[in-house]
């Protein structure tokens, strides 16, 4: 029998994770079962759990590697000259997301689901620490590149801003899916506008 390769194994986890979000677009999470998401899959059961042991951990773990797409978008956005603003970037990450996950307000579901279930607030928690430190990581060199700021300014600056350009990744998520006349391009046209300067 031949190897599996991590390159496979990558892309078997990929798909099945798009199908599950596409279940839980269509059908909501608390509706979705596990047998909805093999038959969207195309796959067997055994394929499915071989690699996801819960609709739960699917989940999960199906954001994350979604986000792990859109984190490899920022690092190599750290090696351009010039390097995009910060706020610009938010729209590549929101860009991506859409292409991903398609309707946004399946995000909006996990996030209410890991408020009355620990272990999946646990994880996404790891996630959210992750994205603040994606964004850290990029203002801190985006400050010491395009700024020519010191080292301990350009760190303060990544400390102080990291947050809020998390917030503003889950503002227009939230908004997207519950305003009924929210302007995304408006309110990303905002984001790359914004300075954050010290």
């Amino acid at each position: 029998m031949p190897k599996v390769t991590d390159a496979h194994r990558e892309a078997r986890r990929h798909e099945i994770a798009t199908a599950a979000l596409r279940c839980f677009a269509r059908k909501g999470f608390a509706a979705t079962s596990m047998a909805d998401i093999i038959a969207e899959s195309g796959l067997s059961a055994g394929a499915i759990y071989g690699h996801y042991k819960s609709k739960d951990e699917l989940i999960t773990l199906a954001i994350m590697e979604v986000l792990d797409l859109r984190f490899g978008e920022l690092e190599f956005a750290q090696t351009q000259t010039p390097m995009p603003s910060p706020g610009e970037m938010v729209r590549v990450v929101m860009s991506g997301l859409q292409h991903e996950v398609g309707e946004l307000s399946i995000l909006v579901q996990i996030w209410a689901h890991a408020a009355v279930e620990p272990g999946v607030k646990s994880t996404l928690a790891r996630v959210g620490d992750r994205v603040k430190k994606i964004f850290h990581d990029y203002l801190r060199t985006w400050y010491l590149k395009e700024l020519g700021l010191p080292e301990a300014e350009a760190e303060r600056g990544a400390q102080l801003y990291s947050g809020l350009y998390v917030g503003i990744v889950q503002g227009y998520i939230v908004q997207s899916s519950i305003f009924i006349h929210f302007d995304g391009d408006a309110y990303l046209d905002a984001a790359a506008a914004m300075v954050p300067a010290l």
